[in-house]
């Protein structure tokens, strides 16, 4: 016996706005018309795909022959050793640096407007670049090596823990600010007492995760001089080893794996 009631119907679901259908039907079109091969079309072709992968000295044909025991040399532990450098020094001086920054970049940890304008500026200036090109900059500037690959993995950090933990000081409770206020507290102390409590839980999970990116990019700087474990793959890249290539590449992703996992759960248990 059905348990529905006689005269009572199923709700409908509500049929999608004319504005998001043609948004969807708009964005199909631009795809198309991008990937297509005419004049201001980028040519894209399956066919030209399967034809780069399978040939006789295709990168992908070294997945067949990956050697493992690259992982055992002293340029491949050398890579990883300094990856793993560039990614803790990037990180732990980048998001040290973006805590008072982050204070500044919001609205409520601002002294003044002046302030929070220049500081905002400043950071928006410094996401804007992404890290290769600070690599590439910074590679120009004090040479080949693991200082340059630091210094971008700095910037980068600063600017993404600036900009999340500036965006989380905006929503968190009022309540202990305007009690610390009307305690006459002055600015700074309303800061140490009632801001940064409810922040660091969320600035340290933050600095975990940029941890992480800088763990990865780490491996796409070393293609332009900035050290690392990217300049182990580009050196094997440069002479066709792509077996020696894919052994480095499988290690790096199992140390990748293993980060992630631990950063997750320290993330979990902290929000």
């Amino acid at each position: 016996m059905s348990s529905r009631q006689p005269g009572l119907t199923r709700p409908r679901r509500p049929r999608p706005s004319p504005f998001a259908a043609a948004g969807l039907v708009g964005l199909a079109a631009v795809t198309v018309l991008a990937g297509a091969d005419w004049e201001y079309g980028i040519g894209f072709s399956l066919v030209e795909i399967w034809d780069g992968l399978t040939r006789a000295n295709a990168p992908m044909r070294g997945l067949a022959d990956i050697d493992l025991g690259t992982l055992l040399g002293s340029r491949a532990r050398s890579g990883f050793l300094e990856t793993l450098q560039m990614a803790v020094v990037g990180t732990v001086t980048g998001a040290t640096a973006a805590l008072p920054l982050a204070l500044l970049n919001s609205r409520l940890g601002a002294p003044n407007r002046a302030g929070y304008v220049a500081v905002k500026l400043f950071n928006n200036i410094i996401r804007a670049v992404p890290d290769l090109l600070w690599a590439l900059l910074f590679v120009a500037a004090v040479g080949v090596g693991v200082l340059p690959g630091i210094l971008a993995l700095f910037f980068f950090s600063l600017g993404v823990v600036t900009k999340l933990t500036s965006d989380t000081i905006d929503g968190i409770d009022h309540g202990p600010v305007e009690a610390a206020r009307a305690g006459g507290a002055s600015h700074p102390q309303m800061l140490r007492y009632a801001v940064l409590p409810q922040v660091l839980p969320a600035y340290t999970a933050f600095s975990m995760y940029c941890f992480e990116l800088n763990l990865r990019a780490s491996a796409v700087l070393g293609f332009v001089g900035a050290g690392g474990i990217g300049a182990v793959i580009d050196f094997y890249r440069g002479q066709g080893q792509w077996d020696r290539v894919w052994g480095v590449v499988a290690g790096f992703l199992v140390v990748v794996i293993i980060v992630e996992r631990i950063s997750a759960l320290v993330r979990r248990r902290l929000l």
